[in-house]
């Protein structure tokens, strides 16, 4: 028998009995892994969480052991555990909420990662599964609300994330011509998924204004627009051509041009139902548009995505503001 192994067995054998798995030099996996977050979260660096029991790993089990007056063994069987356990142990914050950290599942995760979208920050898909993308949204929202952004999300994180939403300043990209710059910004944000009743990834759509889960085609719009270092912020559609025909930039159907704003009225009842931005005029009568809210042709899934319009359904085109 290994030299490795057969110290890991005695020392098992040694103590008490646990679900736990003795791990030493050289083990390599998922509870490795938690290892590793118990460490960091008692303080006591490791390197990389990777799942590698690498002579890091180790050092930090001695100075971990040493600290707790156990056996300075490297190796983390039950009694290490057990003080693993209760030294990185989340104190609950005032909501009654636990810390959480990368790695972390459950339900909380996934409210963390709904308050997230609520104040216009995309963690991903709401899974409860705390992984590098709900920890950069989380960093960011940290950073913009001044707290400490370490990732993790404590008491005063928690009171932000469920206090009100400030709406988020949207800066405009500057330079170039100002229809190019609109479909540009509107071009890297195809593909954009729905989870849900208007909620997910376009959340950050109607959040940069500080409104909530809504029909969401004027708010990418606007959303867009703004990124471009345009003016516009306007929710609903037929109020969206009330505002073109008050600034006299309403076209009605004719001379489409990229970068127009197009609406859309689905039931011939000449009010305005769904908004999207003119991508290009197409030689055979259709044109090409960006819109949010919308299906994917083949796959069905609701987000921004490209669609070829018939004239039939439009109701008329605006230029941008």
């Amino acid at each position: 028998m290994p030299s490795a192994l057969r110290r890991l067995n005695q020392t098992n054998a040694a103590r008490p009995s646990s679900s736990e798995p003795v791990l030493g030099r050289g083990a390599m996996g998922p509870k490795v892994a938690e290892l590793q977050r118990l460490l960091q979260a008692a303080g006591i660096p490791t390197g990389p969480v990777d799942g590698d029991f690498g002579p890091m790993t180790q050092a930090a089990v001695r100075r971990f052991q040493q600290a707790k007056g156990l056996e300075v063994d490297g190796v983390v069987g039950p009694q290490t555990w057990a003080a693993l356990r209760r030294t990185s142990a989340p104190a609950p914050a005032p909501t009654g909420k636990p810390t959480l950290r990368e790695g972390d599942l459950g339900a909380h995760v996934e409210t963390l990662q709904r308050q997230l979208l609520r104040h216009g920050f995309t963690p991903g898909d709401v899974d409860g599964q705390f992984g590098p993308q709900t920890r950069r949204a989380l960093v960011e929202f940290q950073r913009a609300k001044g707290l400490d952004a370490g990732g993790v999300v404590s008491a005063s994180t928690w009171q932000a994330l469920e206090g009100p939403v400030t709406p988020r300043p949207v800066s405009p990209v500057t330079g170039g011509d100002v229809r190019t710059r609109l479909l540009d910004i509107a071009r890297g944000e195809i593909g954009t998924l729905e989870t849900g009743s208007n909620r997910g990834a376009v959340l950050k759509y109607p959040n940069a204004f500080g409104r909530g889960a809504e029909a969401y085609c004027a708010d990418f719009t606007s959303w867009v627009s703004r990124k471009a270092g345009l003016s516009m912020n306007n929710p609903y559609c037929p109020s969206v051509v009330n505002e073109l025909k008050r600034r006299g930039d309403w076209k009605g159907k004719s001379n489409p041009q990229p970068g127009d704003l197009v609406l859309f009225d689905w039931n011939g009842d000449r009010v305005a139902d769904h908004i999207g931005i003119v991508e290009r005029v197409n030689p055979n009568g259709t044109i090409t548009t960006i819109e949010g809210n919308t299906e994917n042709p083949q796959t069905g899934r609701q987000g921004v995505w490209r669609r070829e319009r018939s004239m039939g359904t439009i109701l008329g085109f605006g230029n941008p503001y």
